[in-house]
């Protein structure tokens, strides 16, 4: 059984309205946002969860129940547009950075992007759908290159891949669902949108969700690295009924209780159960510091966010944990919101991170 939570605002409609939807473990978020001026303002939002103790289903095994449940949250919510932007989950998104030689026809830069994807990706070329973002321009700066690790003969560039029956997949979904599926990005673009902005200082985004927690090393608005861990709010549930002899419902209204604790450190439950977490952005920091074509080699700051990333003291605890700071994400602070109901949105934000990013993608 899944229930949704939705909020509907009201407001004048615009045409240019989109829907970001975010499928995960946990169940559906959506976000509807317009353009206003050019700035992003909130018309609504809904989420669907599953009940403590239930053995989640993947949602594309059952694309038909997924786009009953997708539809029906959307019509909850309020939501008016039928355009919309999904998201791939990061564990089947392949992306990497490499350096090609650069060249004047660009014809010739992206034969070579071709040739190194086509030995890295973990399908033929043939049954992927790739994307390539060049990092670097096709003109070399001399002056800014020569500070940096990149030589000037050399371009840098991201690419991102994707089965072609995984999109399919995604594509007869929203079909189903009745929604005009404009674009599949990847959750590390919609993070990035939501939680960075225009900063370029070199960041960890930590998106701790249900079942599975995702890890983006982004350079000057570009995702270097991308690392998934099968560690989430399911396993805090699971080890606090372990520990206190209760069912799940019990022990997940009690990780609840933990959320408005006043202790001023992690509590030793949340601390064993959430060390893989810490252990592997430690391990990601390094494989950033080793990377070939990164510039900062250092990670300055991590901002967490996603639906467990209020267990109380976390953000502390891995702050000296990592010697960094750590801030937890507002997917808000790009987006006109009504100021009533500020604290009910900081509340459900960080669930809602990837579908805000989703839903300004194409808003420019």
């Amino acid at each position: 059984m899944i229930y949704s939570r939705y909020m509907r605002l009201f407001g004048q409609r615009q045409t240019k309205a989109y829907v970001g939807v975010d499928i995960g473990g946990g169940g559906v978020k959506v976000v509807e946002l317009q353009n206003e001026k050019g700035r992003a303002r909130l018309l609504t939002y809904g989420y669907s969860e599953r009940r403590p103790g239930e053995d989640p289903v993947p949602f594309l095994e059952d694309p038909a129940a997924s786009a009953r449940l997708l539809a029906q949250v959307c019509k909850r919510s309020g939501i008016s547009s039928t355009k919309a932007v999904a998201a791939l989950p990061l564990s089947s998104v392949f992306t990497a950075v490499i350096s090609v030689p650069r060249e004047k026809d660009e014809r010739l830069v992206k034969e070579a992007v071709t040739a190194q994807a086509a030995k890295l990706m973990p399908l033929p070329l043939e049954e992927m759908i790739t994307y390539s973002t060049f990092i670097d321009s096709f003109k070399a700066n001399r002056k800014k290159e020569a500070r940096e690790e990149v030589p000037s003969n050399r371009m840098r560039v991201l690419v991102t891949g994707a089965a072609k029956s995984l999109v399919q997949r995604y594509v007869e979904l929203f079909r189903a669902a009745k929604l005009d599926l404009q674009a599949l990005d990847t959750e590390a673009f919609g993070l990035i949108r939501s939680l960075v902005g225009k900063d370029r200082s070199t960041v960890l985004i930590l998106d701790m969700g249900y079942l599975r927690t995702n890890m983006v090393v982004v350079e000057r608005g570009i995702p270097f690295l991308s690392r998934s861990i099968n560690v989430g709010g399911e396993a805090v549930t699971k080890r606090l009924a372990a520990q206190l002899g209760v069912e799940a419902r019990e022990a997940e209204q009690a990780k609840r209780d933990l959320e408005v604790t006043t202790s001023q450190a992690l509590p030793p439950v949340l601390e064993a159960v959430l060390q893989p977490i810490v252990n592997e952005v430690r391990y990601a920091f390094e494989l950033y510091t080793r990377m070939e074509w990164n510039e900062t080699k250092q990670v300055e700051k991590v901002i967490l966010t996603g639906g467990s990333s209020h267990l109380p003291r976390f953000a502390e605890h891995l702050s000296q944990a990592l010697n960094r700071n750590v801030y937890v994400g507002d997917p808000w602070a790009r987006v006109i919101v009504p100021e009533e109901i500020r604290p009910v949105l900081d509340e459900v934000g960080p669930r809602l991170s990837v579908s805000v990013g989703l839903a300004m993608r194409d808003l420019d």
